[in-house]
């Protein structure tokens, strides 16, 4: 009898115990996932899993010790914290980094409307630059208009100086000589009135009447 169990034991531990406890693992996920867990053909995975362990403890493969106990117990704690506050976590988290993604994407749009932006203003430049030779003979030829305007208003300046200074000229010799004119026929006036004795004024005066007499009976 004793002889039978060891080699029981043998043979058990010669069991690919790694591969069929992963084996154990995903079919447990399989049936977490599905949404029928106790349907066919999926508790196979969980009634092998725990025939092994059975099997294990049974043969002292596993020894249920303080540790192994704790270690037991605190593996279901951390998987249970792990199932209910994991969720919520993920779910921060995923906020969190759709709040940053999201800052980012914007920032990243405002730069590229800038970029964009002064990409249309280079291209402005550009073609402002292709045109530069057609403005410049623009404001050459601005600027010598501007030229014959200001050389035209400074003939014109000049001869209304000169015409004014020309019209004073002439209306000064005017006045003088019609001053002197004035003053001419003054003196002439005073020296022929000065000249004329009362005998000859008498005369005159005798001599105009009997002109006035003659005339009379003509009329």
């Amino acid at each position: 009898m004793l002889s039978r169990t060891c080699l029981l034991a043998r043979q058990s531990s010669k069991l690919p115990l790694y591969s069929l406890t992963n084996r154990f693992s995903s079919d447990v996920a399989e049936v977490k996932e599905s949404k029928n867990p106790l349907s066919t053909g999926q508790t196979g995975a969980a009634v092998l899993g725990g025939s092994i362990l059975a099997t294990a403890v049974s043969k002292e493969m596993i020894v249920l010790d303080a540790d192994v106990l704790a270690g037991s117990i605190l593996f279901a704690c951390t998987y249970g914290l792990g199932k209910k506050v994991g969720p919520m976590v993920i779910d921060g988290l995923d906020k969190y980094t759709k709040n940053i993604e999201t800052t980012m994407s914007e920032g990243k749009k405002v730069q590229i409307a800038a970029y964009e932006a002064a990409i249309a203003e280079e291209k402005a430049a550009i073609e402002s630059l292709k045109l530069a030779g057609d403005i410049f003979d623009i404001k050459r030829e601005l600027v010598q208009i501007e030229i014959e305007a200001e050389y035209r208003r400074r003939i014109k300046t000049v001869h209304t100086e000169v015409k004014k200074r020309l019209d004073y000229q002439v209306e000064l010799e005017s006045t003088k000589k019609a001053f002197i004119r004035d003053h001419i026929v003054a003196w002439l006036e005073k020296e022929v009135i000065a000249s004329i004795s009362p005998e000859q004024e008498e005369a005159n005066i005798n001599q105009c009447i009997a002109s006035l007499s003659l005339l009379a009976p003509s009329q």
